[in-house]
């Protein structure tokens, strides 16, 4: 893609990050410009730690607008939206109506309210869209998923992805109970928040035929949010568990996926990933890069999108978006009701299994 006017709308920690990655990528001519509602965060430098002698706008050479009608009315052909979770929806409106593209972070929202025209927008205007499910190009995540998809490890039987994570020790500049994670109001909840495992399912597997999931506030400290919860994804033949933890102290990350013919395991804190087939003459294979950054994630997916994207990659991430927000529904509903309850259905996806 050829973007030379790009808008940024929320500049927190999520939205600095795609902008100093793009600012890297993109030739010097580019346009940089910005909204802010609050602007409360400072300029972070890439770890995060806080410059106290620069500003955004100096530093990245932003135009800066004052609201979001005149941010449209100059006419930028890609939008990133980094705001708050329940903040998503209307500048991804505004951007589909503007003929804008969009790169938006997880959760496409809140809720898959007004999903449907977004969608349809998008794909009559044939716009390119990307949501930052970064972890899709983490490479050892993704040979795993090509193991999953090409049969090597047989038919799954069982699998269980988990993440243990901190809120109160994510940004040292800011106070954590003012973060949209844990206020209801912004969309928090560790459902959206850690979505991320749920849409690995969703890519590995496909979508569920039904989800049961438990949990709440179980932390020590009192939010108005859930920060724990355990969920079986149930499909035809096999299920998955899901655990999602953003009250941890003690942080970590992986999967293993049990196969008919084979075993995949990968451990995020070290970043290890083994591949065992169980065919006679089949070797494992293990890999660990201790090296691997968290930015390059980032770095992956904005060089992907910015070089060769398609109105193919457009429908594919249009499905993860939808997909990842149909789970966490169902997640919803059987928190409330106590039972497993199925997947409303879905616009995108006429084969639930295998194709995002």
């Amino acid at each position: 893609m050829s973007f030379k006017k790009i808008l940024f709308i929320g500049l927190g920690g999520a939205g600095q990050r795609h902008l100093r990655i793009f600012r890297q990528l993109l030739p010097a001519s580019t346009l940089f410009s910005a909204y802010r509602h609050t602007g409360k965060t400072p300029l972070l430098n890439a770890n995060f730690t806080v410059d106290d002698i620069n500003t955004i706008e100096k530093n990245y050479n932003l135009q800066m607008f004052d609201s979001l009608k005149s941010a449209f009315a100059a006419r930028p052909d890609l939008t990133v939206v980094s705001t708050p979770t329940a903040h998503h929806r209307e500048p991804m409106m505004l951007a589909m109506e503007a003929g804008s593209g969009v790169l938006v972070e997880k959760p496409w929202a809140e809720n898959l309210e007004g999903f449907s025209e977004f969608q349809a927008g998008i794909l009559a205007k044939q716009l390119p869209f990307q949501i930052s499910f970064q972890r899709r190009f983490h490479p050892q995540i993704a040979r795993a998923c090509s193991a999953v998809k090409t049969g090597l490890i047989g038919r799954p039987m069982a699998a269980t992805f988990t993440v243990y994570s901190h809120v109160p020790s994510w940004h040292s500049y800011e106070n954590w109970r003012d973060l949209y994670a844990v206020r209801p109001e912004q969309g928090g909840g560790v459902l959206l928040t850690e979505i991320h495992e749920i849409d690995l399912v969703n890519w590995f597997f496909g979508l569920p035929e039904a989800v049961f999931c438990s949990g709440g506030n179980r932390g020590a400290e009192r939010l108005a949010v859930e920060d724990t919860v355990q969920m079986t994804l149930l499909y035809g033949g096999f299920s998955v568990q899901v655990t999602l933890c953003f009250m941890h102290k003690k942080t970590s990350r992986g999967f293993h996926i049990a196969g008919t013919d084979g075993d995949i395991v990968w451990d995020g804190e070290e970043n290890r990933l083994a591949v065992a087939p169980f065919a006679a003459g089949s070797q494992e294979y293990v890999q660990v890069d201790p090296d691997f950054k968290n930015d390059d994630m980032f770095m992956a997916q904005a060089m992907r999108f910015l070089s060769d994207w398609t109105l193919e990659n457009t429908k594919n991430a249009l499905a993860a978006a939808e997909g990842a927000l149909a789970i966490v529904d169902a997640a919803r509903r059987s928190l409330k009701s106590g039972n497993p309850e199925a997947l409303a259905p879905v616009i995108m996806n006429g084969n639930r299994r295998g194709k995002q």
